[in-house]
């Protein structure tokens, strides 16, 4: 049999048969990422106009054009590596511009049209019997991911903690994690969806010894304690008020984590309960996720620790082992911030007794940034106040070293004496501190933290769960925090693999939401608020406006029966069915209004503007959604598959836009994939729409139904449709038939 023929120009322009192969629609090796594709031809052309740099191809810069469909950028950027070979070829970018447009193969026909500008872009014009040929395999092979190795993802999201309340604040590590697993499932990946809950710590010694006292026969006769959140309200109570009780509380800790088969029972049990009412709003938001918290971690947590010590990675600190991560710099290069990190660091906080190195100290008596009383030293936070140098605060030691630049500016003799005495120095070259606080792997008192679960998380994920990418997904306040696990699990040695590339740690951070007052989202009594609430709430209004819009559709078709201008049957929705619509609305529309910010920014959570029917919102998506669906059906097309082989002919300009924005889908998901912004789906549906409502308001041209390419409109419709339903499915929202 002979192979699919990709020769595109082989096509005649009224046949379906391929010339070179002679077989019916030979599109196989067509490609539906237009951008990857056009990129290719452009990367050929510069190897073709400069073959010096084949080797060492620069990353293509493909870009949409602002005058023109698309543009490459790359000829500044070639310019300047060309007049850096062994042999320099000095050219103008504008030149080298034309050299590459020279060189596209235009045979294809993807690339009907390469013009260099006096800037030195090429603007490209994409070839139209490529795109309709395009659009037409896209309408038959459905909606495909972008072609991307395949690899093992692990999204840790959502984490609440036992016996609290989900609030606001787990609905933007829930949605933005979900639509992220949701987005690496369609390309293929093999993905971990990781719910890292808080259900160990000291709290559950408080809850337990609450539980035991109030309802002491719970094992017998299981208590109702399912609003854990009063539970929980009493307990804290209770604790801050009675030592005894919280005597009680300290030592039912170390009872569970001896594993207490009774301590065991009752952690389950408030477990339990806890997991049933987050599941209850997992299922509501339709979000999976596999349960692995921190008592999951607990029992490799000694081992973990064991394998840093034999790296040398951790050291004693007042009682705590700590782990600190630094950068090699040469003296001579040291930025202007780095003689303040490094005087903080090796200075103020020592591995001796004194809480400020006896040299800084003496320096700093020395120029009137210290002083003696009473036999204690007392260092200068202001022109006017000093602080007692045995108890500094992070912020005392700041203003301490504001108060003496012309010991750091530059850096002392004596204290670079000092720094090479401590081992800090070598061949001229000083260990910086990379973050201004350490990693508290075992509390002074022996206990472990956060950090020390998130090292031991970080180990089994790497080490036993081998993965090739964990993507933890947290606010923006635990940022710093997981840039220093991820620093000591590299120096640890645990992302390297051999024969592989290293395992790649992602922290998508995100802003808070904010009430229409600008604060945090708060109930009106001031309490953070529940997020079973708020959910609720956004659905109610969608009911609300839903309720209200068909009243008004519903008094206009009664309105025009009585003039007798009825054209369309109108059907009402019944009360289940308009619950219904307006619950997928409600959830889509506070998904899409989360999704589509930039996520590092805060947003106002406002129900009334989610649902409005203006702008960049889930209703516009729906409302073109339902449009595209619609148009078969008063055409008399029940099944699309009766025409999905019809040829594809995109006669207006408009058309062939909406065509070009269809098939920039797998490069807007890879973007994605790449660097985790979700809003760079939702700009591209908003703009998807915008091309469709182009055609579709364009009453005078864009007729549908009847008109001589009606098939090939309809199609048209379906691969809009179609497109929107998978944006939308990877942001975790439904689609409705009707609205």
């Amino acid at each position: 049999m002979k192979k699919a023929c990709n020769t595109f120009i082989a096509w005649e322009r009224n046949s379906k048969v391929c010339k070179n192969c002679m077989r019916l629609k030979c599109d196989s090796l067509l490609s539906l990422d237009m951008e990857k594709e056009i990129a290719r031809v452009f990367k050929e052309a510069i190897i073709k106009a400069y073959p010096q740099v084949a080797g060492a191809m620069p990353a293509m810069l493909i870009t949409p054009g602002k005058t023109a469909e698309y543009q490459c950028n790359n000829a500044m950027a070639l310019a300047k590596q060309l007049s850096q070979l062994e042999k320099p070829i000095k050219e103008s970018p504008q030149n080298v511009a034309k050299n590459i447009s020279e060189a596209v193969d235009l045979s294809t026909g993807l690339i009907d049209e390469a013009l260099p500008t006096k800037q030195g872009f090429i603007n490209i014009s994409v070839g139209l019997g490529y795109v309709q040929k395009a659009i037409s395999k896209l309408v038959r092979v459905g909606v495909m991911p972008p072609a991307v190795e395949k690899k093992k993802i692990l999204v840790d999201f959502s984490s609440p903690n036992i016996a609290k309340v989900m609030h606001v604040g787990h609905l933007r590590s829930t949605i933005i994690g979900d639509s992220i697993c949701r987005l690496m499932e369609f390309c293929g990946h093999e993905v971990l969806r990781i719910n890292h809950v808080g259900d160990w710590g000291t709290q559950f010694g408080m809850l337990i010894s609450h539980l035991k006292s109030e309802c002491p026969n719970f094992l017998d006769t299981p208590p109702d304690i399912t609003n854990l959140v009063t539970f929980y309200k009493a307990a804290k109570k209770r604790f801050d008020e009675d030592a005894e009780f919280k005597s009680r509380s300290h030592k039912e800790v170390v009872s569970l984590q001896s594993n207490d088969p009774t301590s065991i029972a009752a952690w389950k049990m408030i477990c339990e309960i806890s997991r049933k009412e987050f599941q209850s709003i997992y299922d509501r938001l339709d979000v999976t996720l596999e349960t692995k918290g921190e008592s999951f971690y607990n029992p490799i947590i000694p081992k973990v620790l064991e394998i840093l010590d034999k790296k040398g990675l951790t050291e004693m600190n007042e009682g705590a082992k700590i782990i600190s991560a630094t950068d090699k710099k040469p003296l001579s290069k040291l930025a202007k911030s780095d003689p303040e990190k490094i005087v903080a660091y090796y200075f103020l906080n020592p591995k001796g007794k004194e809480k400020i190195n006896p040299v800084l100290a003496k320096l700093a008596k020395e120029t009137g940034g210290a002083k003696e009383e009473d036999g204690v030293l007392h260092v200068a936070t202001s022109a006017k106040t000093w602080a007692n140098s045995t108890n500094l605060t992070h912020e005392d030691c700041d203003k301490f070293l504001k108060m003496v630049p012309k010991l750091m500016k530059p850096l002392h003799p004596e204290l670079i004496a000092e720094l090479t005495r401590l081992g800090a120095i070598s061949n001229d070259e000083v260990d910086i501190p990379t973050f201004n606080i350490p990693l508290i792997v075992t509390k002074s008192d022996g206990g472990f933290s956060y950090d020390t679960t998130d090292m031991a998380a970080a180990w089994y994920r790497s080490q036993e769960s081998k993965v090739d990418r964990a993507i933890y997904v947290t606010d923006l306040g635990q940022e710093l925090h997981f840039m220093m696990i991820f620093r000591a699990a590299a120096d640890a040695g645990w992302l390297q693999r051999e024969g592989k590339p290293d395992v790649r740690l992602d922290h998508v951070g995100f802003g808070v939401v904010r009430g229409p007052d600008g604060k945090k989202y708060k109930t009106r009594s001031g309490d953070t608020a529940a997020l079973a609430d708020l959910l609720e709430e956004g659905c109610a209004h969608s009911y609300d406006i839903s309720k209200a819009r068909q009243d008004e559709k519903k008094a206009r078709f009664e309105e025009l029966n009585k003039k007798g201008e009825l054209r369309d049957e109108y059907k009402e929705f019944s009360e289940a069915e308009l619950r219904e619509i307006a619950d997928t609305v409600g959830l889509g529309a506070i998904k899409y209004c989360d999704l589509r910010q930039n996520r590092t920014s805060d947003y106002v959570f406002d129900s009334k503007k989610m649902c409005s029917l203006d702008g960049n919102t889930v209703m516009c998506m729906l409302y073109a959604y339902v449009r595209c669906k619609s148009l078969a059906r008063k055409a008399g097309i029940e099944d699309l598959d009766t025409i999905r082989d019809s040829e594809i002919s995109l006669v207006l300009d408009s058309e062939k836009r909406l065509g070009i924005c269809l098939l920039k889908f797998p490069a807007v998901i890879e973007k994605t994939c790449e660097n985790l912004m979700a809003h760079n789906i939702t700009d591209y549906l908003y703009q998807l729409v915008q091309r469709f409502n182009e055609c579709y308001n364009d009453a005078g041209n864009w007729k549908v139904v009847g008109s001589p390419v009606q098939n090939s409109r309809l199609l048209l419709c379906e691969a809009t449709a179609s497109t929107l339903e998978k944006g939308l499915t990877l942001l975790g929202i439904k689609t409705v038939d009707r609205i």
